[in-house]
C-alpha cells in the first residue's frame, strides 16, 4: 500500500515492511518575508548585510536578490558593520558558546574575536571601528554587563559591571559612550548612557508592563532609537518622543540602522522598512533562496502484533544492597529483586499503583519507595522478609518522591514536589524541612557518612537573562544551613538531576557522579565538600549508580545492563545477567461496535449505522449495521454516539509526569480519548518503563512511543537534560539510544547545528527513527524531521519563527509547507478558552483523576481567564493559529501537541483543537491533526491514525457530533486501545469516592 500526501510533503510509501519518509533530490523555496530579520547596513549606505533564518546575506541598500554569505553551522547573527567598512562583526553559536566573530563584507576572512565559555552576544563596533562593544555573562556573577573586545588584539575591557542585566550596546558618534538596555533578566526596564566603568543614566525607561530593546544611536548624536514591545505590539521609538516611528506594530527586536538624521531603515511586519522621521514608510523588497536537500530515509517498522518475550528494557533505579548481594529495582509498575549474581528478578509488589526510588536501608533489611497508592505519591518502607508496609508521609497537597536512608537507619531524606529536601525521623514520625526553599527539580539527596550533611545535585543559571546553567554539586550542613556549591569540573554539569549523583561513598572519604556521560568519583573533605580533581572510573554510558555497603563496588545501568565496576578501576566492569522479558498479551477475542456515526478519520465524511469488528487487536471489518450478522459475538452499542479515531498527543515528556501523577497519569488521557502518546524527551528508562508498562497492561495507559533525554549542550535547563560538548559525547548518547530502542531522537535548545544534524543522521540511517528539535533552519534543509514548536525557548533569547507579538510571517509558512518537515502545535495560549466552557474543570474525569494541586493549578488558570476574558492571550492564540492553517493550506504537516505534562493533562489538548477550529479549520482538518497526521508524520500511518479495516483498534466512542461541534471530541464514553476496552468509570474506579 502507498500513501501520498502533496507533492510538496514527504511521500511515505510501504513496500517490502520498510517505510520509507522523506523525499529524495533538492528543492527550493524563495521567500519575501522574514520572521525576526536583523540587519547591518555598509557605512557608504549602499549595501545591507541581512540575518534571516539563520544566515547572513547580501543585497543592495534598495532591495533585489539577496546573496547568501555564510554556511549554515556558522550560525551567525545580530551584524554589525563596522564604520571603516572592512568587518561585518557578528554573534556565533559555532563552538557551544556564544562568541562574537568578525567576516569581511563578502564572507570571506571569518575569525572568532572572543572564546571561553562564556556567551558573548550583541556586537556593535565602535566609531572607530577598532573595538567591538559585546553583552556577555563573562563575569560569572548571575547577570551581563557591557564588555568591549579590541579588535586587533582581542584585548577584554569590562565597560559596566552593575548588579543589573545590560544588553544590546549602542556606541555614541565620538566613542565616549554607550547606551545599552537596563534591566532584570530579559525584561528591559530602560536605556542607559555611561561611559566607561560610570554611572549608567537612563534616557528612555519602560511604561508598565512593556519592555525595550535594541537601541541605536542617531548620527549627531542627540538621540537614540529603540523597540518597546507592550501589548503585543512592537513599536519603534525615539528617546524623548512618544509617537512612534511608521506604522509597524511588529517591530523586530533589533537595532534600527539611522541613514541620516531623518531616515531609518529597520525590520517589523516581516518587511525591511525604511521611515521618516516624519512618518512616511517605504518597503525594501528582498528576495532569499532557501535549498532543501532531504535525502529519504528506512524507517523501522514495528511489529505491534507481536507477542514475543522482549527484553526489559525500563529497569528504574536499581539499588545494591548493603551487603552487595542483592538489587532492589522498578519495573513494569512493580517493585522487584535480584541476585546480584544475575537470574530472574523476583516480585516483590502486586498492586496497580506507581511505584519509584526504591532505596535499601543501611542493615539491609528495609526498602524505602514511593507509591500513590494512597491517592497521592507518598514515601513508604517494606520489610524485606514479611513484606509489611509502613506509610511514612501523609502530605496531601504534594507529591513526595527520591527517599534516602541516614547512615543509622533513624531517618530518610526525600523531596517534596516543588523541589524542597525533607527529612522523616521513624522512631517519632516528625517530619520537616531539611533545606530551606524551593530548589528547582534537584537531584536525589545523599547523607554523608555521619548524617550531618546532605548532598545533591542543583542548578545554577549563568544569568536571569537566561535560564540555562549547569548542574552543580550542592553539600548543606543540617545543622546550620550552610550552603557550599562546588562544580564536578570546570563548566561541567552533572549529567542529569535525577539519580546521577552526588553519592556519598560509605567510608565518607569520597563521593560518586556521573559527568560527561561516565562514572567519576571525587575525595571530600570532613565537611563533606568535593575537593581535588574528579578521577574517571570507566569510559561507558552510566546512569543510576548506586554504592556497595564496603564502598569497593559501584553498580550502575549501561545501555539498557546492569554493571557492576571495582571502584579502583583495577578491572573492567562486569555484566549481571537479568532473565527478564516483557511481552504483549495474545488477544484473540472479538466484539463488534455499533456506531451510530463513524468518522474515520481520512476526510470530511461520515457514515451512519456502521459495524466496526475488532478481532484480536485490529479491526477487521467496517460494514453496514446487520444485528443478525454478529449473534453470540459481544456487540459494543454506539448506536446513539460517534466512532472515531482514537487521539494523539503528539508532545509528551511522560516520566516527568509519573513522580506526580503515578498511575493517574495513564487514565486521564485514556478518559479523554487519548490512545497514542508521542514522547519528546525525558529519562531514558523511565520513557522504556512507562512503554513497557503500558504494552503489557501493567499499568492502565496509551500506546507509548518513547525516546530518551532531550540532547543538549554544555548548559542546560531541565533536570533531565543530557548535555553533550563534542562528538565522543555524543556517540555515547546515540549508542545508548540504540540499545534502548528509542522511536525517535530529541534534540534541545544548546546543542550546535552541527552536532544536531550528526544526530539525525544517527537516528536515521542506524536507528531508522525520526529525528525533531527546537528549531526550524538549518534542520530544515538538511533533513530534520520535525520541529517540537511553533516556537518556544531559543539559544538566542528571540525565535526565528515566531515574532514578540507572536506573528510568523511568509518564509516560515512557506518553508515548512514546502519542506516536509512537521510542525507540532503547542498552543500555551490555549487556557485563554477555559472563559468559553468553565465548567469544563467540573468533568468527574478531571476533578477525579487530577492531583490536587494541579487541578489547583487548573482552576486557577481557568479563573484568570474568565476574569480577563482570555484577552490577554487571545490574539496571540489567534497568531499561532492563522501560522498553522497556513502552513496545512500550503500542505504542509501540522500535528497537535501540548508539551504535557504541563497542567491539564487531555483537557489542553482539547482545547487546543477548539483553537484549530476557532480560527479557521474544520473539524475534520482539527481532529486530522490529532489523528491521522501524527501517525503519519511519525511513520505509524500503516497501522494507526484511521479507522480502516487492517488497521490496529484504536477507537474512541464520543456522544455527540465532533465533526459539526468540535467540543463533543471531549465527550468521551469508551475508549479502545489495542482492542482493550476501557470504560469511564473502570478508568475512574480507584480513584472514585
Amino acid at each position: 500500500m502507498t500513501l501520498y500526501r502533496t507533492a510538496s510533503t514527504a511521500i511515505l510509501a510501504v513496500a517490502l515492511g520498510v517505510l520509507v519518509l522523506g523525499a529524495a533530490g533538492d528543492r527550493s523555496v524563495t521567500v519575501t518575508e522574514g520572521t525576526n530579520v536583523n540587519l547591518a547596513l555598509s557605512p557608504d549606505r549602499k549595501t545591507i548585510v541581512m540575518d534571516l533564518q539563520e544566515a547572513l546575506w547580501s543585497l543592495p541598500v534598495g532591495g533585489g536578490v539577496a546573496r547568501r554569505l555564510t554556511d549554515p553551522f556558522l550560525e551567525p547573527a545580530r551584524p554589525d558593520w563596522s564604520p571603516t567598512g572592512n568587518l561585518i562583526a557578528f554573534q556565533s553559536f559555532k563552538t557551544g558558546t556564544f562568541h562574537i566573530w568578525v567576516m569581511k563584507p563578502d564572507g570571506s576572512g571569518v575569525r572568532q574575536l572572543t572564546e571561553g565559555h562564556a556567551d558573548d552576544r550583541d556586537p556593535c563596533f565602535s566609531p572607530d571601528g577598532k573595538k567591538v562593544a559585546f553583552s556577555s555573562d563573562r563575569a560569572f556573577k548571575g547577570n551581563y554587563d557591557i564588555w568591549v573586545a579590541d579588535v586587533e588584539t582581542g584585548k577584554l575591557t569590562q565597560w559596566t559591571s552593575t548588579s543589573a542585566d545590560e544588553f544590546e550596546p549602542t556606541w555614541s558618534p565620538d566613542g565616549t559612550e554607550i547606551a545599552y538596555v537596563s534591566g532584570t533578566g530579559s525584561i528591559g526596564t530602560s536605556i542607559q548612557i555611561s561611559k566607561e566603568g560610570g554611572t549608567g543614566r537612563a534616557i528612555a525607561s519602560a511604561p508598565q508592563g512593556a519592555h525595550l530593546n535594541s537601541p541605536s544611536w542617531a548620527p549627531n548624536g542627540t538621540k537614540v532609537a529603540y523597540t518597546q514591545f507592550q501589548g503585543r505590539k512592537t513599536r519603534l521609538m525615539i528617546s524623548g518622543e512618544s509617537t512612534p516611528v511608521g506604522k509597524a506594530e511588529d517591530v523586530f527586536p533589533f537595532p534600527a540602522r539611522w541613514l541620516s538624521e531623518k531616515q531609518l531603515l529597520y525590520t517589523g511586519d516581516g518587511k525591511i522598512l525604511l521611515s521618516t522621521l516624519s512618518g512616511e514608510t517605504k518597503t525594501v523588497p528582498f528576495q532569499a533562496k532557501f535549498t532543501f536537500s532531504r535525502p529519504a530515509y528506512k524507517h523501522r517498522v514495528l511489529n505491534f502484533d507481536s507477542t514475543e518475550p522482549r527484553p526489559v528494557k525500563g529497569i528504574i533505579n536499581p539499588a545494591l544492597s548493603p551487603d552487595g548481594k542483592r538489587i532492589v529495582f522498578e519495573a513494569l509498575n512493580q517493585l522487584w529483586i535480584l541476585e546480584s549474581t544475575g537470574g530472574r528478578p523476583q516480585q516483590i509488589t502486586t498492586d496497580s499503583y506507581y511505584k519509584q526510588s526504591p532505596a535499601w536501608s543501611p542493615d539491609g533489611r528495609t526498602i524505602a519507595f514511593s507509591s500513590d497508592k494512597a491517592g497521592t505519591a507518598d514515601i513508604y518502607t517494606m520489610d524485606v522478609a514479611t513484606r509489611t508496609e509502613r506509610r511514612i508521609t501523609k502530605f496531601d497537597d504534594s507529591a513526595e518522591i527520591s527517599p534516602v536512608w541516614s547512615p543509622d537507619g533513624t531517618q530518610i531524606a526525600f523531596q517534596r514536589q516543588g523541589g524542597a529536601t525533607y527529612i522523616a525521623t521513624l522512631s517519632t514520625g516528625e517530619v520537616k524541612e531539611a533545606i530551606p526553599g524551593n530548589t528547582y527539580q534537584p537531584g536525589k539527596p545523599s547523607f554523608s557518612k555521619d548524617g550531618k550533611v546532605l548532598s545533591l545535585s542543583v542548578l545554577r543559571p549563568y544569568s536571569k537573562r537566561y535560564r540555562e546553567g549547569t548542574s552543580l554539586i550542592e553539600t548543606v550542613d543540617l545543622a546550620t544551613h550552610k550552603v557550599t556549591l562546588t562544580e564536578p569540573a570546570p563548566y561541567k554539569s552533572i549529567s542529569s538531576r535525577g539519580v546521577d549523583g552526588p553519592l556519598y561513598s560509605p567510608d565518607g572519604a569520597q563521593m560518586a557522579y556521573v559527568m560527561d556521560g561516565y562514572l567519576w568519583t571525587r575525595p571530600v573533605n570532613a565537611n563533606g565538600i568535593p575537593i581535588g580533581e574528579a578521577r574517571p572510573i570507566n569510559e561507558e554510558m552510566t546512569d543510576a549508580p548506586t554504592w556497595s555497603g564496603d564502598g569497593k563496588h559501584m553498580l550502575y545501568l549501561s545501555d539498557g545492563h546492569l554493571r557492576l565496576i571495582d571502584v579502583d578501576g583495577k578491572t573492567p566492569p562486569g555484566e549481571i545477567p537479568v532473565d527478564f522479558n516483557w511481552q504483549r498479551q495474545p488477544s484473540t477475542k472479538t466484539f463488534v461496535i455499533h456506531a451510530g456515526r463513524l468518522w474515520d478519520g481520512l476526510g470530511a465524511a461520515t457514515r451512519t449505522n456502521v459495524d466496526v469488528t475488532v478481532t484480536g487487536r485490529r479491526i477487521s471489518k467496517i460494514e453496514p449495521h446487520n444485528a443478525t450478522r454478529h449473534a453470540g459475538i459481544e456487540v459494543i452499542d454506539a448506536s446513539n454516539f460517534t466512532v472515531m479515531p482514537g487521539l494523539w498527543e503528539a508532545h509528551n515528556h511522560g516520566y516527568g509526569g509519573l513522580p506526580s501523577f503515578g498511575d493517574r497519569a495513564g487514565r486521564i488521557w485514556l478518559a479523554y480519548g487519548f490512545t497514542d502518546l508521542q514522547s519528546l524527551g525525558d529519562s531514558a528508562y523511565g520513557q522504556m518503563e512507562i512503554k513497557e508498562s503500558f504494552g503489557t497492561g501493567a499499568r492502565v495507559g496509551p500506546r507509548y512511543f518513547a525516546t530518551g533525554e532531550p540532547i543538549d549542550g554544555e548548559r542546560g535547563y531541565y533536570a533531565g537534560d543530557h548535555g553533550v560538548t563534542n562528538e565522543k559525547e555524543l556517540q555515547l548518547e546515540l549508542a545508548r539510544a540504540k540499545a534502548l530502542e528509542y522511536d525517535n531522537l530529541k534534540t534541545y535548545v544548546r546543542l550546535t547545528h552541527e552536532l544536531q544534524q550528526k544526530a539525525m543522521q544517527f537516528a536515521h540511517t542506524q536507528l531508522g527513527v525520526w529525528a525533531a528539535s527546537h528549531y526550524g533552519l538549518p534542520g530544515l534543509t538538511f533533513g530534520m524531521d520535525g520541529m517540537t514548536h511553533v516556537s518556544a525557548t531559543s539559544r538566542w533569547g528571540y525565535s526565528y519563527t515566531r515574532s514578540f507579538g507572536g506573528v510568523s510571517y511568509q518564509d516560515i509558512r512557506s518553508l515548512f509547507a514546502a519542506a516536509g518537515e512537521f510542525i507540532v502545535s503547542t498552543p500555551f495560549s490555549a487556557a485563554a478558552l477555559y472563559a468559553e466552557d468553565p465548567k469544563i474543570l467540573n468533568d468527574p474525569r478531571i476533578s477525579t483523576l487530577n492531583t490536587p494541586w494541579e487541578q489547583a493549578t487548573m482552576t486557577a488558570n481557568r479563573d484568570r481567564a474568565i476574569a480577563d476574558g482570555g484577552s490577554t492571550q487571545i490574539e496571540g492564540l489567534r497568531a499561532e493559529e492563522e501560522t498553522l492553517l497556513a502552513v496545512m493550506r500550503g500542505g504542509g504537516t501540522v500535528i497537535l501537541g501540548t508539551d504535557s505534562p504541563l497542567p491539564g493533562l487531555g483537557i489542553l489538548n482539547h482545547l487546543g483543537l477548539r483553537a484549530e477550529v476557532k480560527f479557521g479549520m474544520k473539524p475534520w482538518e482539527a481532529l486530522q491533526t490529532a489523528t491521522l497526521f501524527p501517525a503519519r508524520a511519525l511513520g505509524y500511518g500503516k497501522d494507526l491514525g484511521s479507522l480502516e479495516a487492517g488497521k490496529l483498534a484504536d477507537i474512541v466512542i464520543v456522544s455527540g457530533n465532533p465533526l459539526e461541534n468540535i467540543k463533543d471530541a471531549a465527550n468521551v464514553q469508551t475508549v479502545i486501545v489495542d482492542g482493550r476496552v476501557y470504560s469511564i468509570p473502570e478508568l475512574l474506579a480507584p480513584y472514585a469516592k
